[in-house]
């Protein structure tokens, strides 16, 4: 991370992502425009208006997901099914994203993603890349998942999460595994 300073004497900071090997970021970018771009034909999504804890987990009302088994190695993860794309269940790759809204009237107390892929994956929230493996094939990914402290991702009103997986060394078959399953949990204030 470094400072740069502005015109008018204030600094802000930049962070630099690391490039991975697996997509370029422009390409991530445009799959995530091209997935609000589906969400905005279907409409708002999932509404969340008076609710202070939240749980969204990977399932079929995802979309792009199809609800897949868990493998043996992977680890379980509660209010959540693994998926992989609903179109191809044998592609190399799978984009799945969901939309939903939380209240205007509640700030953001606290907000994670748990994340358990096989093998590597492009998350972004709202625009802002979360997660950008280089690919590789590392079994800490899916055995015991990854948390995300995300809350800065996240705003009132509409959110929106694209997921771009990844399978290490070919299609999704019996012998090469790949899955994803995320879950979001967050938390609310009281009303404002």
């Amino acid at each position: 991370m470094m400072n740069k300073q502005r015109i008018a004497g204030k600094s802000s900071r930049i962070v630099r992502l690391p490039r991975s090997a697996g997509i370029p970021k422009m390409k991530a970018n445009l799959i995530y425009l091209a997935q609000l771009k589906k969400h905005n034909k279907l409409g708002k999504g999932r509404l969340f208006p008076n609710q202070t804890t939240i749980s969204i987990g990977t399932d079929n009302s995802w979309f792009n997901a199809q609800e897949i088994s868990r493998e043996p190695g992977w680890i379980p993860v509660v209010n959540a099914s693994y998926v992989w794309l609903s179109g191809n269940l044998n592609s190399e790759n799978a984009v799945i994203s969901t939309r939903f809204s939380l209240s205007q009237l509640r700030s953001i107390r606290s907000a994670s993603l748990l994340l358990s892929i096989d093998n590597y994956a492009v998350v972004i929230i709202n625009g802002a890349p979360l997660v950008y493996d280089a690919p590789q094939n590392t079994p800490s990914f899916y055995n015991t998942g990854r948390s995300f402290n995300i809350r800065r991702f996240l705003r009132r009103g509409r959110n929106d999460i694209v997921i771009i997986a990844f399978n290490f060394g070919g299609p999704r078959s019996v012998s090469n595994p790949a899955g994803v399953a995320a879950r979001l949990d967050i938390r609310l204030s009281s009303l404002l």
